[in-house]
């Protein structure tokens, strides 16, 4: 067996041949691999016409159909110097299940890079987001950008610029 299925029952899907959407229904190990039962929504060309609107496939046929993910970076000052760090936000389980999924996690990112402590500056654009700060010791700078490309997985990553400069 090859661990953890990829897909999840409940999580929508895409065929790859055709681009057809439909919902995981269940899944059953095979092999070295799963087997994905899914219901293809009605709206698919040609179902009408098919007996059954389950297809079966392992996770070569299909691929995931929400593949939103957010880049996000952020720079900063304070009294101890420049700081800067990267994440990358992945929808949840329940986002990828959900129809309004994409809503609830642009939502949930966006909830996460404002301050609600703060007076900000906030730019929202179909391609991401900018909340910008003054704090009292300085300033908080955000930028998250929404990506549905098949990115490699990226690592988080954080710099402390002032003790870089001192040898740190």
């Amino acid at each position: 067996m090859s661990g953890t299925p990829e897909f999840s029952i409940g999580e929508y899907v895409q065929r790859k041949f055709d681009g057809a959407i439909g919902v995981v229904k269940r899944v059953q190990p095979y092999d070295d691999d799963f087997v994905y039962y899914v219901e293809l929504d009605p709206a698919t060309p040609g179902s009408e016409f098919a007996e059954d609107r389950i297809w079966a496939g392992t996770r070569e046929a299909w691929t995931r159909f929400f593949r939103m993910h957010a880049h996000m970076s952020s720079q900063s000052r304070d009294c101890d110097g420049d700081y800067s760090h990267g994440h990358v936000y992945e929808m949840t389980l329940a986002e990828r299940t959900d129809q309004f999924g994409e809503i609830t996690f642009k939502e949930r990112v966006m909830g996460s890079t404002v301050s609600l402590h703060g007076t900000g500056e906030l730019r929202v654009s179909p391609l991401g987001l900018e909340w910008h700060e003054d704090t009292e010791e300085g300033y908080r700078r955000v930028s998250v950008t929404w990506c549905e490309d098949e990115c490699p997985h990226e690592r988080s990553w954080q710099r402390d610029h002032r003790a870089e400069a001192m040898g740190y």
